[in-house]
């Protein structure tokens, strides 16, 4: 009996041997819950019972009691990491068995399945392609497919508008000038004449004796804008003159006499602006020509009362009159002098008067430095295509002082636009698409002046300014000369057209009293000429004419990037005037810097199918906040996403609203339309800022990371800044954990003693939290299992030592005789 009974001890303290050693052996296993031996002392009974002085039979092992304590955290770098902080097992499955662990040591396999290190799958709830989570439970799988990209459908923004901003724009009136004068082709002489007389030629041999006698001869001036009158010039050698005339020096000594005549005559004579020139005509030929000293005018220059001898130098003599030819003004735009009145809002009158010829350019900057004035110059020319000859190549055309060459109107167009930004200066050309002319412009209101050269006959261009008068043809004949087909001035070599001005007047202002009222640039200022003008009109632009403006990025369905930008305008308001609100603001929209409003079908084709600018009506309470009821729901639905080259990409196009487009936009999306919401934006008295503004598009991307956070929702982070819900871990719990059945690799399955699971996520119920990039490490407490390895020891020693004592009481029973 006694052998019976210490051999059962050596069983237990062998039993708790055992469990202590796997303890210890499990000390660094992840999620390893340590186990206790739970002995039971054994007693002999019989029917009538063990009685009251019953001695025991040993001890039996009852339990090995598993310690489902918490163990500690520790933190590691894999995001597939994860650790229950608190209650719960993680739920797994392999080879088609449900097991449950707190081992957390997870990975991925090739299939983009959550695995533990001997292969079973993870548990839970998966997301759909929206992250929408569902309740049926399945292997969690991580898809490492790129992100699909996703086109904007929602702009949200939330901002400040600030309440003191001043009102940019204002309602002034705008005339254009309609004189008949305007953008005339003007022909004529490139360079101006002046009035001239000739004398005949003479010639010098036999020398001119002024030994003998005087020469004199009356020289009148008449029509000038100098020095008119008449003069007496006496010749002889006391007033210095050779007293023989034989040679060319000669000559011009007696010029530069005539002259000090001419300049400083006797008294009481005065001066007159003209000037004697001596001129060698060959071959032994010489003459005397006087010249206004004024160019350009029609003056007249009269040679009379000449001596008997006059007539040596080819002066006319006695009653004879030599008449000179009038000096020709080079060609001009033909703008007389004219004047008109700006009337101020205080009643003030400004008289302004241009300068007869001036361009368009120079009255426009004069009239911009009058207050209230805006004025905007611009030239227009056509060289029409049907009279442009240029047969052999040979023609070369001069516009405003530069030489230009080509074979064809294109490329005479080419060659005026390489000079646009140097010597043209603000000058273009364009070959218009249906007539094939040549339309070149002056930007800033220069006069055009086109004169032309060649060495072949019959080159020619002709040269249209305003539409409503005839155009000029420059031609060239007889070896190179040119003849003015519509020439009225003889020997013209250029033609010249003046621009036009577009002038604004300012919100109180006014144009009156054009002085002659249409002969020239001004044409009569009536009501009619006049229409009403939003000055400083929004133009994206210019930043002076928009108060705020902010931008972000937007996505189309192909993924591309575009940029939306919102500009808002404060809005005029007058109390006398029911229609205007006083916390009125508009917002435009572009899209990379293109417009996308619905398109105008009252307009003619092709303009009824061009987008329009894009305005929204935003209105304020009294308090700042957004009435909401007064403001524009916000659609773009005219957006036709465009490469770099402004050619449409092929992603979703639009759907106006006269389409069907509506702000109810189907998910996913049939078009390119999408909604901007600005609730939460206010109009108060601080700086504009931007609060809020986000948008649900984005491009495609690729699986950059994982995050799981505390309640075990799994995110996909993708290289496009975008996260996405996979699906979440769940957990298990039971009624009695004790009951469950270990199946190793840190796993437990359920059976009768441990009850269902109670499957849930992770923070709900009595459930605990996931915390991810960490394990929970062995439960074990190795000075404890080291304390008790030496209690089983000690016990385990003890049995033997019975063994060996009732073997020694045995042997002395046997050994009694």
């Amino acid at each position: 009996m006694p052998f019976d009974i210490a051999l059962s001890g050596i069983r237990s303290a062998s039993n708790d041997l055992s469990i202590t050693g796997n303890n210890i052996a499990n000390a660094s296993t992840t999620g390893f819950k340590s186990s206790r031996a739970e002995f039971g002392d054994v007693y002999a009974t019989s029917v009538l019972g063990a009685g009251n002085n019953s001695v025991g039979n040993g001890v039996r092992l009852q339990d090995v009691s598993q310690r489902f304590t918490q163990g500690s955290i520790a933190f590691t770098e894999n995001e597939l990491d994860l650790a229950v902080n608190g209650n719960g097992f993680f739920v797994v499955r392999r080879e088609g068995e449900q097991y449950y662990t707190r081992a957390g040591a997870f990975g991925l396999d090739r299939d983009g399945f959550i695995t533990s290190n001997t292969g079973a799958r993870l548990q839970g709830f998966q997301a759909d392609e929206r992250g929408q989570i569902g309740g049926l439970q399945s292997d969690i799988r991580i898809q490492a497919n790129n992100l699909s990209p996703r086109s904007t459908t929602m702009v949200e923004t939330r901002l400040n508008l600030d309440s003191a901003e001043d009102v940019l724009q204002s309602t002034g009136t705008n005339f254009r000038t309609e004189g008949n004068a305007v953008a005339i082709s003007r022909v004529g002489l490139q360079e101006s004449t002046s009035t001239s007389y000739e004398t005949p030629n003479f010639t010098l041999q036999p020398p001119i004796d002024l030994t003998n006698g005087n020469i004199g001869f009356t020289v009148d001036l008449a029509g000038s804008s100098g020095h008119n009158g008449t003069v007496n010039v006496l010749l002889n050698t006391a007033a210095g003159v050779p007293s023989t005339i034989s040679s060319f020096n000669d000559l011009r000594t007696l010029a530069g006499v005539i002259n000090a005549q001419l300049f400083q005559p006797t008294a009481p004579q005065t001066p007159i602006d003209v000037i004697a020139t001596a001129v060698d005509a060959g071959g032994g030929q010489y003459r005397l020509e006087f010249t206004s000293l004024q160019e350009g005018e029609a003056s007249e220059i009269r040679i009379s009362n000449g001596t008997a001898t006059a007539a040596s130098l080819g002066l006319p003599v006695g009653p004879a009159e030599g008449i000179s030819d009038p000096g020709i003004a080079a060609v001009s735009n033909g703008y007389p002098q004219q004047s008109i009145d700006i009337v101020g809002p205080d009643g003030n009158i400004v008289t302004y008067t241009s300068a007869a010829n001036a361009s368009a350019a120079t009255i426009g900057s004069e009239l911009n430095a009058l207050a209230g004035v805006t004025a905007t110059a611009t030239t227009t020319l056509r060289f029409v295509a049907n009279n442009f000859n240029n047969a052999n190549g040979n023609l070369q055309v001069e516009l405003n002082g530069v030489t230009l060459s080509a074979m064809t109107l294109e490329g005479l167009g080419q060659a005026i636009n390489g000079y646009t930004a140097s010597t043209l200066p603000g000058i273009s050309a364009e070959v218009d698409a249906v007539t094939g002319d040549l339309v070149v412009s002056s930007s800033v209101g220069d006069d055009l002046r086109v004169s032309i050269s060649s060495t072949d006959d019959g080159d020619s261009v002709e040269i249209l300014g305003n539409p409503n008068a005839p155009a000029e043809v420059l031609e060239v004949d007889n070896n190179g000369t040119l003849n003015i087909a519509n020439a009225t001035v003889a020997n013209g070599n250029e033609v010249v057209v003046g621009g036009s001005l577009n002038i604004v007047l300012a919100e109180g202002y006014s144009a009156t009293n054009a002085s002659p009222p249409s002969i020239g640039l001004f044409g009569p200022l009536t009501g009619a000429a006049f229409t009403e003008v939003v000055i400083n009109e929004f133009d994206p632009e210019d930043k002076g004419t928009y108060n705020h403006a902010t931008s972000m990025r937007i996505y189309d369905s192909l993924g591309n990037p575009h940029v939306l930008t919102q500009y808002f305008v404060r809005q005029e308001y007058d109390v006398n005037d029911a229609a205007t609100h006083p916390n009125h603001w508009v917002m435009y929209v572009q899209i990379d810097g293109r417009d996308v409003g619905d398109p105008n079908t009252t307009l003619p084709p092709p303009d009824n199918t061009v987008p329009t600018r894009a305005g929204f009506d935003l209105r304020f309470n009294p308090d700042g906040s957004l009435n909401q009821v007064l403001s524009d729901q916000i659609l773009i639905s005219n957006w036709v996403p465009r490469d770099a080259n402004g050619d449409p990409n092929g992603a979703l196009g639009p759907q106006n609203v006269l389409a069907g487009g509506t702000s109810n936009i189907p998910d996913p999306p049939s078009s390119s339309n999408f909604v901007m919401d600005l609730a939460g934006t206010t109009q108060y008295g601080s700086q504009f800022s931007v609060h809020e503004k986000d948008q649900n598009g984005y491009t495609t991307g690729r699986l950059s990371g994982l995050n799981i956070d505390a309640s075990g929702v799994i995110f996909a982070r993708f290289t496009n800044g975008e996260s996405m819900t996979l699906g979440q871990v769940i957990l298990a719990d039971f009624a009695n954990n004790q009951g469950l059945q270990p199946v190793g690799d840190s796993m437990w399955a359920e059976n009768f003693e441990s009850g269902q699971p109670n499957i849930g996520t992770p923070g709900s119920a009595a459930l605990g939290a996931i915390q991810a990039g960490a394990l929970e490490e062995s439960n074990v407490d190795l000075s404890e299992e080291l304390v008790r390895l030496i209690i089983a020891q000690r016990n385990f020693q003890a049995s033997a030592k019975t063994i060996e004592t009732a073997n020694q009481v045995t042997q002395t029973v046997i050994n009694l005789r």
